[in-house]
Formats: structure tokens, sequence, C-alpha cells
């Protein structure tokens, strides 16, 4: 009778209290994560401008203000308003930057996110170097006028002067802006692996000895006309909605 209550006892532990935490992943060690719990951007970890001192995107329509977030239980919004800037430029939004607390070379690089909703918007999940434009990963960026396509991209610079990038992108089933999916990469030094809700979505080994430098996370949210976005469409304020950001270095190594 003891043991038969012993084994139902720990049948109900492992059920309920001593299941993998979700921030685990078998083969990898965690370096990096915010879960945005907090209800305010954490500072130590995050700057809310470009590395390189910036706050204007590059198509000028977007300038990154202060304080562009806001938070549900769980989550970080950043925020994309129609409010002109001090700058003169016609929209403000907002964007994440941990260049001063975090930077790695190869690992596993994951968000869950959830994309703002209609035509207008540029979400990109990516990163760069502070040593030097090229190289950069982008680990998602889309062009919310076609709201299930990912773009997935890297850039380079070869010995001749010439930037090269790998474009191919993939298509979701759903949009994106309906539901949190799981985006990730996998950074090794001869391939990078892109991911979606943990399946294998493409591969690329190519300029790979041009990715040779640390990097750090930006997380970005511009407000765009490029690529027929249909901006005058567009719905404000509207928001990228973050669960968490998490970067891992293989424990195999």
């Amino acid at each position: 009778m003891m043991r038969t209550i012993f084994t139902l006892i720990l049948i109900c532990c492992f059920s309920i209290g001593f299941t993998q935490n979700p921030i685990e992943k078998e083969g990898w060690e965690l370096t990096f994560n915010d879960e945005f719990n907090n209800h305010k951007l954490d500072r130590e970890k995050w700057q809310d401008y470009y590395y390189w001192g910036g706050r204007s995107n590059n198509d000028g329509l977007t300038y990154f203000g202060v304080n562009q977030f806001q938070f549900s239980d769980s989550s970080l919004l950043i925020v994309a308003e129609k409010k002109v800037s001090k700058d003169t430029i016609p929209y403000t939004s907002g964007m994440i930057d941990c260049n001063r607390s975090f930077k790695q070379q190869y690992g596993y690089f994951e968000i869950r996110s959830k994309n703002p909703k209609g035509t207008g918007f540029w979400p990109a999940f990516w990163l760069v170097s502070t040593e030097k434009w090229p190289p950069e990963i982008d680990i998602y960026e889309f062009y919310t006028n076609v709201p299930n396509r990912i773009k997935t991209n890297q850039h380079w610079l070869d010995k001749k002067e010439k930037k090269h990038m790998q474009p191919k992108g993939y298509k979701m089933k759903v949009d994106a802006s309906t539901d949190f999916h799981t985006y990730a990469m996998e950074w090794t030094p001869k391939k990078i692996t892109w991911y979606l809700d943990n399946k294998k979505i493409k591969t690329s080994r190519q300029g790979m000895k041009f990715f040779n430098y640390k990097m750090h996370i930006i997380v970005s949210v511009g407000v765009s006309d490029v690529n027929e976005m249909n901006l005058k469409d567009a719905i404000f304020p509207n928001a990228l909605e973050v669960d968490y950001v998490r970067v891992y270095t293989s424990s195999l190594e």
C-alpha cells in the first residue's frame, strides 16, 4: 500500500511541477533572455535606439522614439503611431537594441512574437555587429502587406567589395498577426538555419567566412511604404507584441 501511494505521489509531482522548464533546451545553455514580465523595459539589457546612436529608420519615415512601449502581464508591445517626431519624421515607432549588454558569435537565437495587423509595417528581428556592417543576419523581416511571408536574409561584403544577400523567404500558412509564433535561427561556423515554430524552413552555407564577429540583437518596427505596402491604409496605433527573446550557446562544444 505504501509503495502504491509513493508511486502515485511521484506521478503527480512529475505531471504538475517537475516538467522541463520551457526556457531550457536540450543541448543548449541559456546566455541571454528577456521574458518581459516586469511591466517596464529593462534598461540594463536594452536601449531604444540604434547601436551607433541613430534614431531614424533608413527609409526616412520612422523615428524610433523614447518609451514607445506598452506591457501586458507577460509581453512587450512595441508601438507604432502616426505621430510627427521632433525631427519632422511623420511616424514614431519603437525598437530595442542589446549591444551594451550582450553580444555572441554562433548559437541559437529565438523570439516569440505577434505582428502588427494590416499593411504598412516593417517588423524585424535581426543581428548586427558593432565592429562593422555588414555582416547582418535577419532572423525575420515582414512587409505586412503580405502578412504570411517571412523574409530571411544574410548580408555580407566580399573581397571585391560587393554586397551579397540571400533574400529567399518562406510562406506561412497563416497571417502572422493573428497569433504568436516562434521564430529562431541557429548559427554555426558552417551554416545558418532558420526555424518557424520549431520547424526548419531554410539553411544557408554561403558567405559564412564573412560572419566572423560577435553580434547583438535588434527588434524593430518600422513604418514603410516600400514593396507596395499601401501605407495610406495602415491602422494606427499598432504594435509588434513580443512574448520573449532568448539566446543559447551549444553545451556540446
